[in-house]
């Protein structure tokens, strides 16, 4: 892997969810590595430091939780920005994996096209891009998902 360019690291067990969405950032210009798993996860961590990490909370083995938890209790990985996405978008959930370490908080269904606005804000301003998802939650939660395209929501459909 170079280490001239920061990349996101996509961590979910469902390979097609884990494709497209690696599949759409590339397209979008990001660097992007993939991980089926929390242990796989965790180790290219390890092997070197991503800027942003999209985990899936519900994973076998180690799930998105516990590689969360333990990528920020190293003091080496604990400032990495790690995404929770799940498809279950419960206020318990979500109070769950923001103990676990998670910065941010993801619903499927999301919207792709806002979602990568949102990462190459983040990419760009650090924690302080992390706005940018929550309005991508404040509108996915006026919806009802995020299933809107961006055009959609700009013409107030």
């Amino acid at each position: 892997m170079s280490t001239a360019k920061p990349y996101i690291l996509v961590v979910d067990d469902s390979s097609d969810g884990r494709e497209m969405l690696t599949q759409y950032l590339t397209f979008r210009g990001f660097f992007v590595v993939e991980a089926a798993n929390g242990e796989t996860a965790i180790d290219l961590v390890h092997k070197r430091r991503p800027a942003v990490i999209l985990m899936d909370l519900q994973m076998p083995g180690i799930g998105g939780w516990e590689a969360t938890r333990q990528i920020k209790a190293n003091p080496a990985t604990k400032d990495i920005i790690v995404i929770a996405v799940t498809a279950r978008a419960l206020a318990p959930e979500e109070g769950i994996a923001r103990q676990a370490g998670c910065d941010a908080f993801i619903a499927k269904p999301f919207d792709i096209t806002a979602l990568g606005d949102a990462l190459g804000e983040v990419l760009v301003r650090g924690r302080h891009g992390l706005v940018a998802l929550d309005q991508l939650n404040q509108i996915q939660s006026q919806t009802g998902n995020g299933k809107r395209s961006v055009t959609e929501r700009a013409r107030g459909r």
